[in-house]
């Protein structure tokens, strides 16, 4: 009960705006259709259904967009009581969806087209409420059809208008409008009384006291709520109630018809139902997610009750639903509660409730429908670019022109062409070119191929020139078309030979009948190595550490390049950097097997074990570039910094305290233990150690002066896994 402070007022406001929707909805139906058959509805929705239904959010009664489907049955059918059979068996026909898990089909509706249908909501609310806040009511309260039953239309409605203006509804609405804008902003938001009941309380005051004072000014019946009964007339209250008592005729059992009228229902009511609640889930602020099988069970049981007590038919409501989240409700008893008002005050003070007028109800459907339809939703749509905006506005302008179910499949057409035309364009996850061997590129197929990416594959594979060698991976699919895998063999048989491109399959199952075929090479070659020099290998290492940075690695086939290199190794360059754990130079540079020599050390410092594997790797095994990496926070720096001793170590950093002892004099005794410090060292140390290189060993000297071998240092960024590199002349970046 502790959410009881948020539920009771959300349930007041819902119920205010339900009570005129639940007559008008019935009063459009035609004239076949008792209006208490919309009250009926909605406490059955507000009490069966919310206390059975899984949404806390979403609150359930008769539906506009089911206008249409009771005018057309009722006719076809020949009377309300063989509607409400079939009514009674479409909700036997949705329990059985439910149980079957029928509602999993809510998950397929494009967010484009959900967020269209509560846009399009609000944007009817407005477009029908407007008349009604200045007095002109001719047209139902629940009528949301573009084509009015009255001849008119939405839009010549609102020309109308201007030949009937009540003045006093148009001060009501106005007052109420404002009312509510400042109830929302100030400390009177968290009282207990709800602003839509602020609202209503003033509209009626103001309409009871000008009837007092300026009776030509006050609003009449029309104009007011009505309930389809003389209120003041005990017996007319008695027919109105014994309506309550209406049966279903179950004499057209063998009929046909009542069949596929009870189907008719139970598709379109299930489908809006549904609809409705994956858009309301939308608007919940706690972002829960409603069982959509419970619901469907939920509905159906609503549907049974209101078929065999004399009732329209029961869906999800986004109008009531959208109110009770707006108006702040919690849980769900904020939908049971609103049905146990409209029971409690049609049945115990129905002279009041026609005491309100419709001004004061629009001003409430009016903020509402302005929260559906915020520009800022639209500013948001537009910012997720043409495929989520196009839909959108399609499915808003479909609704508002027709009604909501053919809204919602024109929207639905339109985002499933955009999704199609997507998946056109992006059958690949990624083509990768090997930065070795410039002339093997990757493709690799994304995890469903439809015969929908069939040309898009072909028209990418012919772009490829003679020379390429071409690997086609399906390493990570789980499903191809066959109509693209006979794409495939055909363009590998016939186009491939033909344009001289070397086209290797990989990771294509065994049903696709495609043999796995490597053909080609990943890894430096001989020739690959003899064409590299030093600067082109260094902007391979800074293209590689790029990639790092920005988490676009090579994908690579370890067990190809394995097998490649298990004969001979012709490294492209050497790196001599620190022991520590978090510097893998492979990973730094984004490189394969076979394209580093790699030593490590403390400190990477050199002596006579390192230059005699720098001179192998050099003179012996061809590398074009050796660096000299260190990292920024190095331990065997700090160590050096701080003068510590231990073991062998002490020999080890005593090749690095030169250049601490050094700075510390430069910078009058800095603190030694500080970052900038020691990654000063650390730089510092890489360059002398590119020095020491060169200087005591010739083979690399003689090298690096004959423009076969270039040497150089780098610092590696623990914190942005960047390498910055520096020549030997001065700390500068090449």
């Amino acid at each position: 009960m502790s959410n009881l402070r948020f539920d009771l007022p959300a349930s007041i406001a819902v119920f205010l705006v339900a009570l005129p929707l639940c007559l008008g909805i019935a009063l459009a139906s035609g004239e076949e259709v008792p209006l208490i058959a919309g009250l009926i509805a909605g406490i059955i929705g507000g009490i069966l259904v919310g206390s059975i239904s899984g949404s806390h959010t979403s609150v359930s009664g008769p539906a506009a967009g089911l206008v249409a489907i009771v005018l057309s049955q009722v006719e076809m059918l020949g009377s309300f009581q063989a509607f409400l059979c079939a009514v009674f068996i479409a909700g036997i026909l949705q329990i059985a969806l439910g149980i079957v898990r029928a509602g999993v089909i809510a998950y397929y509706f494009p967010s484009s087209v959900i967020r269209g249908l509560l846009a399009a909501i609000g944007v009817i609310l407005i477009l029908k409420q407007i008349p009604h806040a200045v007095g002109y009511d001719v047209d139902a309260e629940g009528d949301f059809s573009f084509f009015q039953s009255d001849g008119e239309n939405t839009f010549s409605e609102l020309l109308q208008m201007f030949n009937a203006l009540e003045p006093l509804a148009m001060v009501i609405s106005v007052a109420c409008l404002l009312l509510m804008v400042f109830w929302q902003r100030t400390k009177l938001a968290s009282s207990p009384i709800p602003a839509a009941l602020a609202a209503v309380v003033l509209g009626v005051v103001l309409n009871e006291v000008a009837a007092s004072l300026v009776p030509a000014w006050a609003l009449g019946a029309s104009h007011r709520v009505d309930l389809g009964f003389d209120v003041t007339d005990p017996e007319s209250t008695m027919l109105a109630w014994n309506a309550w008592l209406t049966f279903p005729d179950f004499s057209m059992v063998g009929d046909p018809k009542l069949y596929l009228a009870a189907l008719t229902i139970a598709l379109v009511a299930s489908l809006e139902s549904l609809l409705n609640l994956e858009a309301v889930d939308r608007l919940d602020t706690q972002r829960r997610v409603s069982p959509t099988n419970r619901e469907l069970i939920a509905q159906g049981v609503g549907n049974v009750t209101s078929g065999l007590l004399g009732g329209l038919p029961v869906t999800s409501v986004i109008v009531r639903s959208s109110t009770n989240v707006y108006s702040g409700s919690r849980t769900k008893l904020s939908a049971i509660l609103h049905g146990v008002w409209l029971l409690g005050t049609v049945a115990m003070i129905p002279g009041l409730l026609q005491r309100i007028p419709f001004a004061a109800l629009a001003a409430i459907l009016l903020v509402t429908g302005y929260k559906l339809a915020s520009p800022s939703l639209f500013l948001a749509m537009y910012r997720r670019g043409w495929n989520q905006l196009v839909p959108f506005v399609v499915t808003i302008v479909a609704i508002v022109f027709t009604d909501l179910l053919r809204g919602i499949v024109i929207g639905l057409v339109i985002g499933i062409f955009f999704i199609l035309r997507s998946m056109e364009r992006s059958p690949f996850l990624s083509e990768q070119r090997m930065p070795v061997q410039g002339n093997v590129t990757r493709l690799k197929l994304g995890q469903y191929v439809s015969f929908l990416n069939r040309s898009r594959i072909l028209r990418t594979l012919e772009k490829y020139n003679e020379g390429t060698q071409l690997i086609l991976d399906a390493s990570s699919t789980q499903y191809i078309d066959p109509d693209v895998l006979e794409t495939i063999r055909e363009f590998r048989q016939d186009e491939a030979p033909k344009r001289n491109l070397s086209m290797s399959l990989v990771g294509f199952h065994q049903d696709h009948k495609i043999p796995t075929e490597k053909s080609y090479t990943d890894t430096v070659t001989p020739e690959a190595q003899q064409g590299l020099t030093p600067m082109s290998v260094l902007e391979l290492l800074k293209q590689g550490n790029r990639r790092y940075c920005d988490g676009q690695m090579i994908e690579r086939d370890w067990s190809h390049q394995r097998e490649q290199t298990k004969a001979s190794q012709h490294p492209m360059a050497a790196m001599l950097s620190c022991i520590d754990s978090r510097v893998p130079v492979e990973l730094v540079f984004d490189v394969g097997i076979g394209d580093l020599f790699s030593t490590r050390v403390a400190g990477n410092v050199v002596n006579e074990d390192v230059l005699g594997s720098l001179e192998y790797a050099s003179e012996v095994a061809g590398v074009k570039l050796i660096v000299i990496l260190g990292h920024t926070k190095c331990g065997a720096v700090s160590a050096a910094c701080q003068g510590v001793k231990l073991g062998h170590v002490t020999e080890l950093i005593s090749k690095i305290s030169p250049m601490a002892e050094e700075l510390a004099q430069q910078r009058n005794n800095a603190d030694r233990a500080s970052d900038d410090f020691v990654n000063e060292v650390a730089r510092r140390n890489v360059m002398h150690v590119v020095e020491q290189t060169r200087q005591r060993s010739p083979i690399i000297d003689r090298l690096v002066q004959d423009g076969k071998l270039a040497i150089i240092g780098g610092l590696y960024d623990l914190h942005s896994g960047k390498v910055t590199f520096y020549d030997n002349a001065e700390i500068r970046s090449v």
